[in-house]
């Protein structure tokens, strides 16, 4: 489960209107800086599609410090429950159940599993970072898995020139000027639940927001970060809280449910925030805020720099963190392109870019954990939020599309930066109004099944 976006939600009965260490090598002439997590299963690009974690392809990213690394995940025993039954079945040896390794006894005792996530499981073997011929990218590096390493571990082939328009191109296993990826056909579609209005609510109005559980950050127009609460009503009176009902959302038809915004409190400035490019990434205990670098603030502490914008784009106008991978990602409005950061090398690199989108220039980046396939994607939107493209660094071909939804609601509404996190929906500001969407097709990759 995605930790960052848990989501308690409390039923209350009402009415209204709606950042691992580095291996050897055998071979003196690839130089190794670390590793890095390619989660696997590849998807056809522009479709809906199902990851399955037991075909993933994927590799670890070496380890952070706690500024560095602000989920602090760490892999660790996925279950015990059920093992025995498992070992008695299966024999003795190692064997993969999905992307968990479980070692039995040849009497069949269960001896413990591990989950393999972000690393990949093998027969016979257990969790590995990578397998022979695979290439993959880490910030501007190329990097080929050196099998003949133990354990395996991946090595540097070429590092890539962000300044002239270079990336690294894992299909081909090197640096070329990347051209974007995918297209602007939609393949499923999403909705809006709630448009919060500056005036008319306790929304104080602001430029860049994100959540964890059912707080919202915004960064308000004194160039602070306020700080809100969201609660879904049953307004409906059924007895259920229905994030996803919609009128036109067919897996959950209804009335929208009533969103009740309280207002918190306003946090001390921090960072070197601009308003409307300085994207926010919330946790329990901190929040970081972009701009000429991205600035950890842990609440009623002190701040910190994290990681500082990349010398070729002096400015982070959107962030997201990968806590699967440890692994920061950044743009600025002025292109639609994806920077993804090497906290092994402390080195940024251009991941992708990405086709025009209906909007006037890019102003969505956000990451976010498939909390049932433990898969990372990157969703990316204009200026307009009538698309959000979703992306992932897939094993074979290398930064892919996946799906491009489409808005199903109040088409053209403005966003000015994309956070996720409340209801396990996505959060957009526009300045006067803040508000909510996903469910439909994001839910896939979105929502915890069941």
């Amino acid at each position: 489960m995605n930790k960052k976006h848990l989501v308690t939600l409390s039923l209350v009965l009402g009415c209204g209107a709606a950042p691992s260490s580095d291996a050897g090598s055998s071979d003196p002439a690839l130089t190794s800086i670390g590793s890095l997590t390619t989660p696997g299963g590849t998807d056809s690009a522009g479709t809906i599609a199902t990851d399955d974690p037991s075909a993933a392809v994927s590799a670890s990213m070496g380890s952070a410090d706690e500024t560095s690394n602000p989920s602090g995940n760490d892999d660790g025993t996925k279950y015990d429950v059920g093992i025995e039954s498992y070992c008695q079945i299966h024999g003795g040896g190692i064997h993969c159940d999905g992307n968990t390794a479980v070692e039995c006894a040849e009497d069949g005792t269960g001896l413990g599993s591990d989950n393999c996530d972000p690393d990949i499981c093998v027969a016979d073997v257990g969790c590995v970072v990578c397998l022979a011929g695979q290439y993959t990218c880490q910030g501007p590096n190329v990097m080929v898995c050196n099998d003949a390493a133990i354990p395996p571990a991946w090595q540097l082939v070429e590092v890539c020139d962000p300044a002239s328009g270079e990336g690294c191109d894992a299909e081909l296993g090197a640096c070329a000027v990347l051209q974007p990826e995918g297209t602007n056909q939609p393949t499923g579609v999403y909705y809006q639940f709630a448009d919060l209005i500056q005036g008319s609510t306790p929304f104080l109005g602001g430029y860049d927001v994100d959540s964890f559980e059912d707080s919202i950050y915004v960064l308000g127009f004194s160039n602070a970060i306020d700080h809100y609460t969201i609660e879904l009503l049953d307004s409906d009176m059924d007895g259920a809280l229905e994030p996803n009902q919609h009128p036109d959302n067919p897996d959950a038809t209804g009335p929208i449910e009533q969103r009740v915004l309280t207002f918190v409190e306003t946090l001390p400035p921090f960072g070197t925030p601009s308003l409307s490019t300085s994207e926010i990434y919330a946790l329990e205990d901190r929040i970081y805020i972009s701009g000429s670098q991205i600035t950890e603030q842990i609440f009623g502490g002190a701040s910190a720099v994290a990681v500082t914008a990349p010398p070729w784009n002096s400015w982070l106008s959107h962030i997201g963190y990968d806590d699967v991978r440890g692994v920061w990602y950044g743009s600025q409005e002025n292109a639609r392109r994806v920077f993804q950061h090497d906290p092994v090398t402390n080195t940024w690199g251009i991941a992708f870019l990405y086709p025009e989108l209906a909007g006037d220039h890019m102003d969505g980046l956000e990451v976010v954990t498939d909390p049932e396939t433990n898969i990372a994607y990157v969703y990316v939107s204009d200026m307009t939020s009538d698309f959000i493209g979703q992306y992932r660094l897939d094993p074979v071909t290398g930064w892919t599309q996946v799906n491009l939804f489409s808005y199903a609601g109040t088409a053209g509404a403005p966003l000015e930066g994309m956070g996720y996190g409340a209801l396990y929906h996505f959060w957009a500001t526009s300045g006067s109004s803040l508000y909510e969407i996903g469910g439909g097709d994001l839910a896939e990759f979105t929502e915890p099944p069941g």
